[in-house]
């Protein structure tokens, strides 16, 4: 976790490259893209994840934002497992850190903490949710200095959930 926030860091201590044009501002962000789950309590370990952000963009390099995203959209998940819970939703925090490499390419970092709703596998069971360090690596490719498009790789360290997702942003 300590070389995922240096790299952070390094990434929003470098020299900006963006456009000239860079404001400020407010963003909201929706992705879609596949939650690799490793859990001996749950069925399949591919499922269609969805999010939603949204954060605020200090300067090239720096910003913040407020995440959720669904981890399983299969509500027949762990139905045959053993009894134990699977990783169902997650919502958290992160930093933002980008690099932009030209006016539209940009290399993404992420690193926050998070809250993972844990679902059962029986009925007789209760949720439980766990918090959760997040980590992510992406591109992002912006058409102006309102829309963007991006790709990243993300993982939730204690659930050990991967995702990979794409989506668009718009910049306020």
């Amino acid at each position: 976790m300590r070389h995922i926030l240096t790299a952070l860091a390094l990434l929003a201590a470098a020299p900006s490259f963006a456009a000239p044009g860079f404001e400020p501002g407010v963003y909201v962000d929706v992705n879609g893209g596949r939650a690799s789950v490793s859990s001996k309590y749950a069925d399949s370990n591919n499922d269609i994840s969805l999010g939603a952000a949204t954060g605020y963009q200090f300067t090239p390099n720096l910003g913040f934002e407020v995440y959720t995203r669904s981890l399983s959209v299969n509500p027949f998940r762990g139905f045959l497992a053993e009894p134990g819970y699977y990783p169902d939703s997650h919502y958290g925090v992160a930093l933002m850190g980008t690099m932009p490499l030209d006016d539209h390419f940009s290399f993404t970092g992420r690193a926050g903490v998070g809250r993972t709703t844990m679902k059962p596998t029986r009925t007789t069971m209760e949720d439980r949710t766990d918090t959760d360090p997040i980590v992510g690596f992406g591109v992002r490719y912006a058409f102006n200095r309102h829309w963007s498009i991006n790709l990243e790789g993300s993982y939730l360290t204690k659930s050990e959930v991967s995702l990979l997702t794409f989506g668009g942003r718009y910049q306020f």
